[in-house]
């Protein structure tokens, strides 16, 4: 088989292994928020392997409950956007073995703390883009 038959496969197992590791990494920062949160709503029975398996489990059943939400109507995206809140916390419940209101203060706080954290870094690195313009 010649070189350039194999490279679109090498680039394409490439892209893969760097979807995969993208992915891995936003499932532990979501996690770590989701810590955070739930060190924040009060909840004991917290640990960063919990929050991993909140992250994932919730976030694939919020993901679906948002989409049928979402496909069905107008108003339906803000429906379906405070619903992906309500099934992260009915999901984080058994698993942080909490109360309702503590897991939903849990996931509300975790999604505020990754965007506050977020639009920080964006405001620094626009400043930071914005200074160099000047200097340069």
């Amino acid at each position: 088989m010649h070189h350039s038959s194999v490279l679109p496969f090498a680039l394409a197992g490439g892209a893969l292994a760097v979807v995969a590791a993208v992915v891995l990494v936003v499932l532990f920062v979501q996690s770590f928020f989701l810590l955070w949160g739930a060190r924040i709503a009060g909840i004991e029975g917290r640990s960063f392997g919990r929050a991993l398996a909140v992250t994932i489990l919730g976030g694939l059943a919020s993901f679906a409950v948002s989409f049928v939400l979402v496909a069905s109507g107008p108003v339906a995206p803000i429906v379906g956007f405070v619903a992906g809140f309500v099934v992260s916390a009915l999901v984080a419940m058994p698993v942080f073995r909490t109360s309702f209101g503590r897991a939903f203060g849990a996931v509300v706080l975790a999604w505020a703390l990754s965007l506050l954290i977020f639009v920080v870094i964006a405001l620094v690195f626009l400043g930071l883009g914005v200074s160099l313009a000047v200097l340069g």
